[in-house]
């Protein structure tokens, strides 16, 4: 029986009362382990130390940099660490999930080093998985993912520093529901929805990304089924750094540098676009082309009827040049301050930070500021009771941009590169030039100085995690959570500037807050009896989210200096709004271990979403995963080199309710007045059958290393259906409504991940490991509804084509491209061509000659790391690429129009190639600017798939060169650890892509792009 309102009331006020929770930890007894294995003779990293998990033969290798990583299915264990030519050590884990080990030489180690002491109690580099990270000037750890996880493909929305990410796990998974992943930080499951109104502002920009200890991305369903409704998308489980047993450390890390544009457009100066534009008028046999092509560019002189053509042509050709490009886009600093403290004894341990972080933009004044404070504290309590909490406090303000998408004739980000640079950008006496030529006709300088806007956001996330060991083999663990975020948000038009002129100034207010609380609670059972390993497990969880806000916005405010104030002489508009959600779930599984050979992990969960209709708000998602340890069976030959061979399958469902909150419940709103009194009328219907999208997938895998995992990886393949899809149906608009969501339809992601791991070369103190990441990922519609191939109203839907990747969360999917296909240009006429339904040339193609054309979702994805040691020197590469994806850039559409149907600007490179002749070969037609007879008549030359654009591109994201400072020069300084590093961002991209840059997501008219960055630092430790 379902559990009714009053007994949730009953329930959360007991767990209130008991202050008990956390967010999802580590179900069953299985615990992932992390660290890094050092000789204590140098500090140096050791490659190819055994990690084996005590009393059985399961274990790991350490690879090129030291670092391990191993899942143990159970929760206290001892692991064996060993390497030829030093002393084994034992180290036991408890609550710990992250320890480095320091191996002692044999020969002469008492001498040399004194006494053998536990490795946790020895001073230790802080290192981990999430070194790949380290210091990369990124302001939330999601952008840092990109290209080192398979099946994971990362994407900039745009260049807003501490902007948005598009994170997709295994693909697009649904049309109209969300896509993206459920991330939990220590526990705490994080809304990483944007609630800002005016820019991009990332919810995971709270978090400090070096404070990060691991990060673990999961994919297959079985895995991600047990954390619930956001589980469909995929998971990323984030483990931040905490205080270990040992002395006091303290840790100090600062750098700087500089970021820049990745590249400027090449564009057509003052006389270049007269030109341009008086062959447009001459091919069009229009009358005075020189005269005309003056008068477009607002550079006609008064007495021009009285000037020859030749003068005419003489002042075009002679017209100034301005940058404006180089007015508006410009470098801008970075720089990062980092203070930690950790330590503990046996039962108290510590981890206590603090940083500040400042990115500034190629567009100023847009920027990025954060302060951020941390704490995690452990503390046992006798032997069975143990409390953990982790807080984290930040504060960000941000620096908005004018739009942050979209074509606005004031956006400086669209048009810098839009306007004719004839114009100047100052008049003689330092003043804004505010007459400027052209359609583009405001002085996007004069706009981006004096108008204003800024958001800031406070974010307070944490949680209290109670552990009860009732007895040696059950076990209770129990946990609060909490994720709260409020901002305060403006933004000015100033009366100076065209957009506030008209209304004497406006001003944009807003006041959100969002609010988040949830509690868990497991039970554990666990048994070992010979060969035998079982465990059981049992838990529930409850999850509220409750977000409001207030938005007002005046008009009137001609003092400048009162833009963030609302004291406007008349309120255009004040409004409220409010909205919530509740989830709920209860699940069962176990875990079930023979002879560390033979693995099963089976479970089921029943989750409760009140997004859904009152007839199907519950689900029900089993899941389970099988493996085969094929390394440890005595048929293999030990002199074969295998040091790894699992076999792996899972089959796993899991529900996805990432819709609007209140899609399921019918609603009544404001309606049409009647003989002077206000109405109401219908603005949504109730669906009580309104139920769960539902994501199945089977996925098959392989862990293999070699000769002592020199050579190491994993491959997968995967099938991921999506049923029920969650679609918005249109409906008759005398109904009062005009969209209906229903369950409906089929989707299918299905692919390839390969994840390769080698030690190419180990000669004394050099070395040299490579990682390569490779995804393969194809979606397609299966079905939609009622038997259509295609939803009539967008049949970029349709069954047998793949679904674009939406840029922002709450966005429908974009579908296939369905446009008229581009032929070229007729080589004897200049006149753009397209494929009609047959084949066939035209030069008027109808909505009948549209055929798909791939979508925005790149199918091949992934990365190349290479990382090089020598002495104390380290030198890491990263390269990532994407191929196969169909974008359109709006900013280079206009660009590419080449000056034929708005007086903006142009591309040199599209009007070098443009047909000027009879023979010419090209994809860009004749300069035509009137229209005329049916010989003249044609599409515009961006219509269809002219302007469509391959995203393709091999970018070195990231470079980093360090020095690691030696123990013994160290020790006279009282130091512990010190080192020194130069990095850079997005250095080199190959790519045809004619645009800003081949990574955005959204329509890319008006976007900030991403940039390129230099930094410099030092970290210390005491």
């Amino acid at each position: 029986m379902m559990p009714n309102r009053t007994d949730m009331k009953i329930f959360l006020s007991l767990t209130f009362m008991l202050l008990l929770f956390a967010a999802l930890p580590t179900f069953g007894q299985s615990k992932v382990v992390t660290g890094q294995v050092f000789s204590k003779k140098d500090n140096k990293p050791i490659t190819g130390a055994s990690v084996i998990l005590k009393g059985t033969a399961v274990g790991t290798a350490s690879d090129i940099q030291g670092r391990y990583k191993l899942r143990v299915e159970r929760e206290e264990f001892t692991l064996i660490f060993s390497y030829i030519g030093y002393q084994p050590q034992e180290v036991s884990f408890y609550d710990d999930d992250q320890v480095d080990v320091y191996l002692i030489p044999l020969e002469g180690a008492e001498e040399a080093f004194g006494p053998v002491v536990q490795p946790q109690e020895i001073p230790k580099r802080e290192k981990s998985e999430a070194d790949l990270i380290d210091n990369v000037p990124f302001q939330s750890f999601d952008r840092a993912l990109q290209g080192r996880v398979p099946g994971l493909l990362i994407t900039s929305v745009n260049g807003i520093p501490g902007g948005l990410i598009n994170a997709r796990i295994r693909g697009v998974g649904s049309i109209f529901a969300g896509n993206d992943p459920l991330y939990i930080v220590d526990g705490v499951l994080i809304n990483s929805e944007s609630i800002s109104g005016f820019t991009h502002a990332n919810p995971l920009a709270f978090l400090n990304p070096n404070e990060i200890a691991s990060i673990e991305v999961l994919r297959d369903a079985a895995s991600t089924a047990i954390y619930g409704n956001q589980g469909a998308n995929g998971v990323v489980l984030v483990t931040t750094k905490k205080g270990k047993i040992g002395r006091t450390r303290v840790g100090l890390n600062a750098y700087a540098g500089e970021i820049m544009p990745i590249k400027l457009f090449d564009l057509l100066d003052g006389p270049q676009w007269f030109a341009l534009r008086r062959d447009a008028f001459r091919n069009s046999d229009a009358t005075n082309p020189e005269a005309r092509a003056l008068a477009n560019m607002g550079a006609l002189p008064q007495n021009w009827n009285e000037l020859s053509p030749e003068a005419l042509e003489e002042i075009g050709l002679s017209l100034p040049s301005y940058d404006w490009q180089g007015q508006m886009i410009g470098r801008s600093m970075v720089q990062n301050y980092e203070l930690n403290v950790s330590g503990g004894t046996e039962t108290t341990s510590y981890y206590l930070a603090g940083s500040y972080h400042f990115s500034g933009s190629t567009f100023d004044p847009v920027d990025f500021e954060r302060g951020t404070l941390r704490a995690s504290i452990s503390q046992k309590i006798g032997d069975k009771i143990s409390l953990e909490t982790n807080v984290n406090l930040a504060s960000i303000g941000q620096n908005i941009p004018f739009a942050t998408e979209g074509q606005f004739l004031g956006n400086p980000a669209f048009a810098s590169s839009m306007i004719l640079r004839h114009n100047p950008i100052f008049n003689d006496d330092g003043s804004f030039n505010e007459q400027i030529g052209g359609l583009s006709s405001q002085n996007v300088a004069l706009v981006n100085e004096f108008n204003s806007g800024k958001t800031t956001s406070r974010y307070g996330i944490g949680n209290l995690v109670l552990n009860y060991q009732i007895t040696d083999e059950i076990k209770y663990r129990g946990s609060l959570g909490a994720d709260y975020r409020d901002q305060d948000e403006f933004r000015f038009r100033d009366p100076r500037t065209p957009d506030g002129r008209d209304v004497d100034g406006r001003n944009s207010v807003g006041t959100r807050q969002l609010r988040r609380w949830m509690n868990l609670h497991t039970i554990n059972w666990s048994k070992k009896i010979e060969d035998n390993f079982l465990s059981v497990y049992v838990g529930y969880e409850y999850l509220s989210e409750d977000r409001d806000a207030v938005v007002s916005e005046t008009i009137g405010i001609s003092t400048p200096g009162l833009n963030n104030l609302i004291p406007g002489s008349t309120l255009v508009f004040s409004d409220t709004l409010w909205t919530g959600y509740r989830r709920q779930g209860a699940f069962i599984g176990s875990n079930y271990e023979f002879q560390e050979k033979y693995h099963i992990h089976i479970g089921v969960r029943f989750d409760g979403s009140s997004r859904f209709g009152a007839n199907y708000r519950y689900g029900l998602f089993p899941f389970a995963k099988v493996a085969w340890d094929i390394s440890k069976e005595d048929f293999l030959n030990e002199g074969s080199g295998l040091s790894q061979l699992k076999l792996r399958a899972s089959w796993g469902r899991s529900g996805n309710d990432q819709i609007g909150d209140f899609g399921a419940f019918g609603f009544y709103g404001e309606g049409n007045t009647y003989a002077g009194q206000q109405g109401i009328r219908i603005r949504a219907f109730d669906n009580a059958n309104l139920r769960w999208e539902t994501n199945q997938t089977i996925n098959f895998g392989l862990d293999f290393g070699f000769w002592q995992n020199r050579l190491s990886g994993s491959i997968d393949v995967f099938e991921r259906r999506t049923r029920d899809l969650l679609l918005d149906f249109p409906v008759l608009l005398n109904t009062g409504t005009d969209r209906f969501l229903r369950n409906a339809g089929l989707l299918r992601n299905r692919g390839i991940e390969l994840e390769l791991n080698s030690l190419n070369l180990q000669r004394g103190s050099f070395s040299w490991a490579t990682t390569i990441i490779f995804s393969f990922i194809e979606n397609e519609v299966l079905s939609l509804y009622d038997g259509l191939q295609a939803i009539p109203e967008n049949p970029r839907w349709a069954v047998g084509q793949p679904v674009g990747n939406p840029a922002f969360q709450g966005q429908a999917s974009p579908g296939a491209w369905f446009l008229a296909e581009y032929a070229g240009v007729n080589p004897a006429t200049g006149r753009p061509m397209w494929f009609d339904v047959n084949g066939n040339y035209t030069y008027l193609p109808t909505d009948e000659d549209r055929v798909y054309f791939g979508s925005n979702f790149p199918p091949y994805f992934g990365g190349f790391n290479n990382t090089f040691r020598w002495g104390g020197f380290e030198l890491s590469t990263l390269f990532t690429y994407q191929f196969g994806a169909v974008v359109s850039d709006g900013q280079y559409g206009f660009l590419r129009d080449n000056g034929n149907r708005f007086t903006f600007n142009a591309l040199s490179e599209v009007n070098d190639r443009a047909w000027r002749a009879p023979g010419d070969m090209t994809d860009i037609p004749r300069d035509f600017a009137l229209s005329g007879g049916d010989a003249a008549r044609s599409r515009i030359r961006n219509f269809g798939t002219a302007p469509l654009l391959f995203s393709d591109f091999i970018r070195l994201s990231e470079v980093k060169f360090a020095y690691v400072f030696k123990p013994s020069f160290l020790n006279s300084m009282g130091l512990q650890q010190a080192s020194i590093y130069a990095q850079g961002v997005n250095l080199w991209t190959f790519s045809n892509y004619p645009g800003y840059d081949p990574e955005f997501m959204g329509s890319g008219t008006g976007h900030i792009p991403v940039h390129k960055s230099y930094i410099f630092g030092i970290q210390l430790g005491f």
